[in-house]
């Protein structure tokens, strides 16, 4: 029997307005979009914003550029076979069914014979210098004086090389020393291949260098999973913003692909306003539902960066790999004035173990869903006793105070007090559903601006602290969790509680800083969280929602040193299972309530898809959050889109009008008051829990783009759900999908 659900949108269009006029006699309110909807064009929904239908492929038996010819057997280990090569440490894994090869290196024999079938006309051909380095296990870079070098394995002859086979009924496997001649680098790595399938580690102990010369850069096998040109169909999946994918081209001006993974590291003058890469991984595919590669930087990713080479770029191949950065360069400025400056190299190198584990996919599990959900049971294996609603559950940020520019000093503004709080959760409960994810912004004294890092005390003028235990003993019997928001990490550069020494400092010796905010250190940042912790745990409050603790982390260059990989762990250490975090990285996910969840790519040019890719992998183990409803300039896309990537509905609400934030810090909120959103609350609540509830804390097992703009999301316990983004009625079979409208396909 199969139970259809149909749900409809209206395409009625409301011009979204905010009452800003001051005179006191005219009621101050906030307009609502009540339903803004307009369907994509036909050109943005073949754009990078939307998941393009697979094109139909061949299958991918065999991999041309691959051969176990020289090779050693070795073992084999959860259906696949693995074989090495001493003398130049390259190895193979083998699937046993299919006979596919994934390479640690690429076959380029071919370019001997002019005449051999591996040839494509175009072809730029291989250099001797590229083949040697092609054959290397290995990238390398380093600084003499400042200037940038790089070398390999087979650079040069005087360079020392060796490889030793181990093994165990467990596993198999080699490690490797290596003597650099020209750098005067020296360090050691291994490779193991085991039922978890392969790991590659390399410990910062064994590397040695001489004063003459600093290690900048090491990359570990950067040719695994290489194809050439448009040879094997496939893309790379990428986890940026939302997720995405660089399918596999021929365009050299594509360019190349280079992001560091969670985010920017300000401590060493790295910034950009892309989104970040979210999660420690990558994945490669090798023709859709055929075959795939999942890779995870288990160690070493904050310091670690992505990239990829498309085809023809600067080689015949798509290659994709991590570049763990030891060193950099940075300007250090003379004087005050930063009128004189010096470039120099980055003196202590970082030190960072690495350590990369590869599992591989096949079948059905080799698409970029598959890959999600291996990456979900790597992290989430350990995992006891997540939490779990039996409805959708719904999140509400709700601004307490702000403050605005006085005669003498700061002005408060009262958007939200306690009583208040209390009458829209219960509003709220009544409307919707008694899940509610509540996060009170703004709660200390002074307000939520120029504030931090004072976070212990409740502002008087929201109410008392008798009021605050009042409030949380009669949610006590609810499913209703009240968390209370703070930046722990961020120092308001002219505000108080906090000295120098607290604050992290650049490798040019300067505080670092975004806007009004300095970043706070690992040992400043922990005492105020504990001591928020224990303020709030007096009253009863077992929730901090963190704002952008994941954004705060920096290599710190002060005295109490330290790079970006320690203060991501000592930030995670932070993080407990009951706390939320907005726009969480992957090392925040401990926290079971996930905010402000990316729902875009970077959408650049190198990209061909947008997808669910970071929803995907957290869906069946957390609440995931999209962005406050009443801030989307095209509410029914967006709607559609966090029903598709199996997002929870979010809103930005005060009691009072938005015209009070005029002139606050937060004045960029222009429609916020409850009683003029709760209506559209309920109807966007209703439409997505529509969709999602009868797939809480399910899996997606695939996700198929039917027909332009139209999508099929399959769960694990049988419901499909139908997407359709388009402005015209998607018809398959007896379902009917109405335009800008879901559908719900229940098996029994």
């Amino acid at each position: 029997m199969v139970k259809f659900i149909r749900w409809i949108l209206p395409l009625a269009v409301t011009t979204l307005t905010v009452v800003t006029v001051i005179s006191p006699s005219i009621p101050q309110h906030d307009m609502v979009g009540v339903n803004y909807s307009q369907a994509p064009t036909q050109s943005a929904l073949k754009s990078n914003r939307y998941t393009q239908i697979e094109p139909s492929q061949l299958p991918v038996t065999h991999n041309p550029f691959a051969t176990i010819e020289g090779y050693t057997f070795r073992d084999r280990f959860n259906g696949y076979s693995f074989y090495d090569k001493a003398s130049d440490a390259s190895f193979r894994i083998v699937d046993d069914e299919t006979g596919y090869i994934w390479a640690s290196s690429v076959n380029y024999d071919y370019f001997l014979d002019d005449d051999s079938s591996l040839a494509d006309e175009g072809d730029y051909g291989l250099s001797l210098f590229w083949q040697n380095k092609l054959r290397s296990p290995f990238f390398l870079t380093y600084y003499q004086g400042i200037n940038l070098r790089e070398e390999h394995a087979f650079e040069n002859v005087r360079s020392k090389f060796s490889m030793t086979r181990v093994s165990s009924a467990d596993e198999v496997g080699f490690d490797v020393s290596v003597e650099l001649f020209l750098s005067k680098i020296s360090f050691s790595f291994s490779v193991r291949f085991n039922d978890q399938g392969l790991s590659i580690e390399l410990p910062f102990d064994s590397i040695s260098e001489e004063e003459t010369f600093q290690l900048s850069t090491i990359s570990l096998y950067p040719m695994l999973g290489a194809t050439k040109r448009l040879r094997t169909p496939g893309y790379v999946v990428i986890p940026d913003g939302v997720g995405a994918l660089m399918r596999f081209n021929d365009d050299p001006d594509m360019g190349i692909y280079s992001k560091r993974f969670f985010g920017s590291d300000l401590g060493l003058n790295a910034t950009t306003s892309d989104q970040p890469l979210f999660a420690n991984m990558y994945g490669l595919v090798h023709g859709h539902q055929q075959n795939a590669m999942l890779a995870i930087i288990e160690e070493g990713a904050p310091m670690g960066i992505l990239n990829h080479f498309g085809s023809l770029v600067f080689l015949d191949f798509n290659f994709t790999y991590v570049t763990f950065n030891y060193r950099t360069t940075y300007l250090q400025y003379l004087n005050q004035a930063k009128t004189s400056s010096i470039n120099l190299a980055q003196e202590d190198a970082n030190a960072i173990d690495l350590r990369l584990q590869y599992q591989f996919l096949k079948g059905e599990q080799a698409t970029y869903v598959g890959i999600a959900n291996q990456f979900a049971d790597s992290i989430f294996e350990n995992e006891i006793n997540p939490l779990r609603d039996d409805s959708v559950p719904l999140h509400v940020d709700i601004l307490a105070l702000e403050s605005k520019p006085g005669l003498f000093n700061r002005e408060k503004v009262v958007m939200t007090n306690l009583q208040q709080l209390e009458s829209i959760i219960e509003s709220l409960q009544e409307a919707t559903t008694d899940h509610l994810r509540i996060q009170y912004l703004g709660w200390q004294e002074g307000g939520y601006s120029f504030t931090s890092p004072n976070l212990t005390q409740l502002d008087r003028t929201l109410g008392s602290n008798l009021e605050l235990e009042a409030l949380l003993n009669r949610l006590e019997n609810t499913h209703t969790t009240l968390g209370f928001a703070a930046d722990p990490y961020r120092a308001y550069r002219s505000g108080t509680g906090y000295q120098s020494s607290d604050l992290i400092q650049s490798i040019g010796q300067e505080f670092v800083y975004q806007g009004d905010y300095y970043h706070l250190n690992h040992l400043k940042g922990a005492a105020v969280v504990d001591s928020l912790r224990e303020y709030l745990a007096l009253r009863g409050v077992e929730s901090i929602a963190f704002e952008s603790i994941g954004h705060q982390a920096s290599s710190n260059f002060a005295q109490s040193m330290t790079n970006k990989a320690e203060m991501i762990s000592k930030i995670a250490e932070q993080i407990l299972p009951t706390d939320a975090v907005y726009k969480p990285f992957s090392y925040a996910w401990n926290a079971q309530t996930l905010l402000d969840m990316p729902m875009y790519s970077s959408e650049e040019g190198r990209f061909t898809d947008t997808v669910p890719l970071i929803p995907y992998i957290v869906s069946k183990h957390r609440s995931a959050f999209g962005r406050a409803g009443n801030f989307f300039s095209n509410t029914t896309n967006e709607l559609l889109r966090m029903v598709d990537y199996g997002l929870y509905p979010s809103f930005f609400i005060t009691e009072a009008s938005a015209y009070q934030l005029i002139n606050t810090p937060s004045e960029h909120i222009f429609t916020s008051r409850y009683a003029d959103w709760e209506s559209d609350i309920k109807r966007q609540y209703d439409f997505i829990a529509g969709a999602l509830t009868s797939v809480l804390h399910q899996r997606v097992i695939a996700r198929d783009v039917l027909a332009l703009g139209v999508v099929k999301v399959s769960y694990e316990n049988d419901v499909n759900i139908y997407i359709n983004y388009t402005g015209n009625a998607y018809q398959q079979g007896e379902i009917t999908v109405e335009a800008m409208s879901f559908f719900v396909e229940e098996g029994m």
